[in-house]
């Protein structure tokens, strides 16, 4: 009996540890988080106190208010622009991705492996090599300051990386689907858009919430690409604040929950479909 006991113990010491770490990861990822969103609701003597309040009695949203009403950084349009580039630059990423996908997968070519691993070394290359020619290029194009230049430089560098997800999970839906469907009549084109696709949604979602949150997080390409705020994006904004005379720690604690509410919320809805595609994918990527 006491044996027994000691023996469960013994097996259950290393989930205790295991549990106590991942208690301590989740606390330590979680803080930041905390304190900016609770800076968000503090008051400004709260703020500048030399003691920490790691609580707020009496919150306020004064500086939420001062934020959509400041004209320094005009948050708003800020705002605008980073909805109308993510989206944009998202929408046409998933398209080229699809389709990309679909030639790396079911077509067959020579040099289609090749091909494929230089779509994800692509992604690898670091943005700061890239910032100075993608700028030539656009200041060539008169694109350098403009939310259509925005738009290209992120597909640019979200493309490769929603085309190597997305094949991963093209690549576990057996093509005997595709071939039944070309037997009862289908074209390749009909038996893609007929049964593919469909079951692909999962994994094409997936890959549109990775590819908006890559393309709302930029912050190189944005900032040496934009010099006006009819084309500068939120995080060109927030640190528009750290670089005033007077930092403004509520307006930036504001602005910094604002710019990550979009992202959670895609993440809790697409929950299901993340899940779904990123196990699907896995089973073949």
């Amino acid at each position: 009996m006491r044996a027994g006991f000691w023996q469960r113990l013994k097996n259950r010491i290393p989930w205790f540890f295991g549990a106590l770490w991942m208690v301590f990861i989740l606390l330590f990822a979680l803080a930041p988080v905390y304190w900016i969103a609770l800076s968000s609701v503090k008051r400004s003597e709260d703020l500048m106190t030399t003691t920490p309040k790691f609580w707020v009695s009496n919150p306020t949203l004064a500086s939420y208010v001062e934020l959509w009403n400041e004209q320094f950084i005009k948050f708003d349009r800020l705002t605008v622009n980073s909805l109308v580039v993510t989206i944009s630059a998202t929408i046409l990423s998933v398209l080229v991705a699809v389709l990309a996908g679909l030639a790396l997968t079911r077509l067959r070519f020579p040099g289609r492996k090749l091909l494929g691993m230089s779509v994800f070394f692509v992604y690898l290359v670091p943005a700061s090599l890239l910032f100075l020619p993608l700028y030539v290029m656009m200041a060539g194009l008169r694109l350098h300051d403009s939310r259509l230049g925005l738009v290209l430089v992120y597909t640019s560098f979200s493309a490769p990386f929603c085309i190597w997800m997305l094949r991963g999970f093209l690549m576990s839906i057996p093509r005997e689907l595709e071939e039944s469907a070309m037997i009862d009549g289908c074209s390749r084109l009909g038996a893609w858009l007929r049964v593919v696709l469909p079951l692909a949604g999962p994994g094409i979602a997936a890959t549109a919430v990775f590819g908006f949150t890559l393309a709302w997080n930029e912050f190189l390409y944005a900032y040496v690409l934009t010099e006006t705020s009819r084309a500068r994006t939120m995080p060109i904004g927030l640190v528009s604040f750290i670089q005033s005379d007077t930092y403004r720690w509520g307006e930036l604690s504001a602005g910094a929950v604002v710019m990550a509410l979009p992202v959670v919320v895609l993440y809790f809805v697409c929950q299901r479909f993340i899940v779904s595609g990123l196990t699907g994918g896995a089973v073949k990527g």
